[in-house]
This record gives structure tokens, C-alpha cells and sequence, in this order.
């Protein structure tokens, strides 16, 4: 966790209201690939609330356990998948994201909507804001684990806990 929450620093691209492009969720779905879903689940938990120290965004908190606890527990997802080969691995981080995404949506209709008459444009709003840095993140990271699953097995491949 530790070098996943150093890696989030290191952002390719900020979003103005939150948001950016870093590769802090690689660690963390080598992680749940390692040992799993619950592992991974726990992980992303502890992630979400250590990523208070890199500047958090929230105004609700609903918005605020949907952006960063919830939305980073869909990491685990990864664990869910046996990273056999590259398209598994590439599969199982795109499968994660996009439970990710839908949080992080919820979560930006809730930080945008100023009242419930303007909820579907907050809505329409939050997908495009949230797909304008995790679709770029996804593709970035499932390149990378990719090429991890079909080279180095060794760092992807499941161990067993006691």
C-alpha cells in the first residue's frame, strides 16, 4: 500500500474537481491477484482513506465513502479473475474499473447536483468527467499488467494464505 499511495502521487494528469491519471492501483490489483478478492477488498479500503493525505475532494460525506473507501474496494475485483495470461490480467483491471467508475459516478452526481431537479444532468456530467481519467488510467494499467501477466508470471500469480 505503501507504494501504491507513493505511485498516486506521481499523476500523469489532474482533474480540476478531483480526479487524475496515476498508476497508485497497480500495486494494489497485484495485490488481489496475488491473494485474492478479500485481500484485494481490504486493500483498496485502506487505500481509499490513506489517499485523505494527497488532497481529497468532498463535499457530502456519502460522496465522500463512495469516492474513496467504496469506489477503491472495487480494486479487489481484480482477485476475482485468475491471471492466467495478459488478457485475463488486462480483463480483470478493466473489470474493476468499470465497478469503479460507477461509483465514482454516483459519488460526482451527489458532488454536482445542486438539487434534485438537475440530477440526470449531474449524472450525464459525472460519467464524462470520471471517463475523462479512469478510461485513460484502465487502458495505461491494463497495458502494463498485461505485459506483467505475460512476462512475469511469477509477480502475478496466486498464493496461497493460510
Amino acid at each position: 500500500m505503501a507504494l501504491a499511495l507513493a505511485l498516486s502521487f506521481i499523476k500523469i494528469f489532474n482533474l480540476p474537481n478531483g480526479g487524475s491519471v496515476s498508476l497508485g492501483i497497480l500495486p494494489l490489483v497485484l495485490l488481489a491477484a496475488r491473494y485474492g478478492f478479500k485481500t484485494g477488498f481490504i486493500c483498496g479500503i485502506l487505500f481509499g482513506f490513506l489517499l485523505l493525505s494527497n488532497g481529497a475532494t468532498f463535499i457530502h460525506p456519502i460522496q465522500f465513502a463512495l469516492d474513496y473507501p467504496i469506489a477503491y474496494s472495487c480494486i479487489g475485483l481484480a482477485g476475482l479473475i485468475k491471471w492466467e495470461n495478459g488478457l485475463k490480467a488486462a480483463t480483470a483491471i478493466t473489470m474493476a474499473n468499470i465497478v469503479k467508475l460507477q461509483i465514482h459516478v454516483i459519488a460526482g452526481a451527489i458532488f454536482f447536483a445542486k438539487n434534485k431537479e438537475n440530477i440526470k444532468e449531474a449524472l450525464i456530467f459525472s460519467y464524462g468527467y470520471n471517463c475523462g481519467h479512469l478510461i485513460p488510467e484502465t487502458i495505461i494499467c491494463a497495458i502494463i499488467v498485461w505485459y506483467i501477466a505475460s512476462k512475469h508470471r511469477n509477480l502475478c500469480s496466486q498464493q496461497k494464505l493460510d
